[in-house]
């Protein structure tokens, strides 16, 4: 019985293709997000942390999300849904509140991020692709 019963949950764990969710990082280092692009697929969970000295709030293109405010040293787990948006920004917070109401006054979630000395947003992608392989 234990034979068939092996069997029958290896049989059915080739068919459903074995899927797991991962866990991936996303580190906000000296105003950027490191790595810029992460590769996801639904159900997948990204623990967003904060290892700047300056507060960050980090949201959605579309303000699908948006993280409380990320002290230094504190993180945010997200977990990736099915076609959700994949680009988000991040936000330098310097008074108390005060992103509080963002995404409210329809300004696009580009234009309430930073922007480096260079004009850079600070942004990052989620890509629903598959991951390159590394050639070394």
């Amino acid at each position: 019985m234990f034979r068939i019963t092996a069997a029958a949950a290896l049989a059915l764990g080739l068919m459903t293709g074995g899927v797991h969710a991962a866990e991936h990082e996303v580190a906000i280092v000296a105003g950027a997000f490191f790595p810029e692009t992460t590769y996801v697929q639904p159900g997948d969970t990204v623990v967003i942390y904060n290892t700047d000295d300056v507060p960050r709030l980090v949201f959605g293109d579309q303000y699908h999300f948006v993280t409380p405010t990320l002290n230094s040293g504190e993180e945010y787990t997200l977990t990736i849904v099915d076609a959700m948006p994949n680009q988000y920004y991040g936000k330098s917070i310097t008074t108390a509140g005060e992103g509080d109401n963002i995404g409210e006054s329809g300004i696009p979630a580009e234009d309430e991020a930073d922007t480096d000395e260079t004009g850079k947003t600070m942004r990052g992608v989620f890509s629903f692709a598959p991951a390159p392989l590394d050639e070394d």
